[in-house]
């Protein structure tokens, strides 16, 4: 945890310089938002009396969301969207770190109201949580420079050692190409699977492995921050949006989310907020309700 820690603080620090999106510098950040009263009428009573969102949230899946030069609070695009949307819904949020593979379980069991880490939606995740989906992603490769030449797909990581991050889709990519390789009777391509990025990142920078598999903006991102010691290669695939998780039982809160992030897209904040992190390639220009293809 330690190492984990350093290197995110690492990651803030050199985000923080420059024209990066994290100086806060480049681009306005979006206004302060004013309470929609339909909106929050809609909001569960527990919420109303606490006046606070419990959100889970993630802190190293940069520029979505990492820990901040304090390295204690977060901050990136989900926590500034998420800031804001509790905003038009009147209430304060909370930040509670937790574990990629632990998010579905805790909305389900109401540890928390909301959720968000760039979690793609999905149809096995549709089956156990709603997602109100906030952003639209594609997974890509990362390698060192050394490898930059010879790899450009899933393909040509046979023989080579593939880090992911446990809990993610990119894990049954990397397993099912492992085992392609095995099949066509290619070198074997190893799979470490890590508790969070930091870890994947970590592992490529240092040589342990040639290649992370993850969400095209973390990717692009490590890319730029490695000063050309990785790169990002090949072309994204599977395109499918990043949703918050609201447990299923809560439509009205769905719709008060889904509402809220609506909202910020009409007002423009949300344009302002993805321009300020430098993804406004991912934008939706609808806020929908389980929107992930089938």
């Amino acid at each position: 945890m330690a190492v984990a820690l350093s290197l995110a603080g690492l990651l803030s620090v050199a985000a923080c310089g420059g024209n990066d999106p994290a100086d806060g510098k480049a681009t306005v950040a979006a206004p302060a938002q004013q309470k929609d009263q339909g909106l929050y009428d809609l909001l569960p009573d527990k919420i109303k009396q606490s006046g606070t969102l419990n959100i889970a949230a993630g802190h190293n899946y940069p520029p979505l969301v990492f820990l901040d030069t304090d390295n204690t609070s977060i901050t990136g695009l989900e926590p500034e969207l998420m800031k804001a949307i509790g905003q038009v819904m009147g209430v304060k949020v909370t930040f509670n770190q937790a574990s990629f593979d632990s998010l579905i379980a805790g909305v389900q069991a109401r540890r928390y109201d909301l959720a968000v880490q760039a979690m793609l939606d999905t149809p096995e995740r549709r089956g156990k949580v709603t997602f109100v989906d906030y952003f639209k992603t594609s997974s890509s490769l990362l390698v060192q420079e050394k490898d930059a030449a010879s790899v450009a797909s899933l393909d040509d990581l046979c023989g080579k050692v593939t880090a992911v991050e446990q809990g993610t889709a990119q894990v049954d990519d990397a397993q099912q190409q492992a085992k392609k390789c095995s099949a066509a009777g290619k070198a074997e391509l190893k799979v470490l699977v890590f508790p969070d990025t930091v870890g994947c990142i970590q592992a490529v920078s240092t040589g342990r492995a040639n290649a992370f598999i993850g969400g095209t903006p973390t990717v692009a991102y490590q890319a730029g921050q490695s000063g050309g010691q990785m790169k990002q290669v090949g072309q994204p695939y599977r395109f499918l949006p990043y949703g918050i998780l609201v447990n299923k039982e809560d439509q009205s809160l769905v719709k008060a989310v889904q509402g809220a992030l609506q909202e910020l897209m009409d007002n423009g904040s949300y344009a302002k907020i993805l321009t300020k992190w430098q993804v406004s390639s991912g934008a939706l220009d609808k806020a929908m309700v389980d929107g992930g293809s089938a």
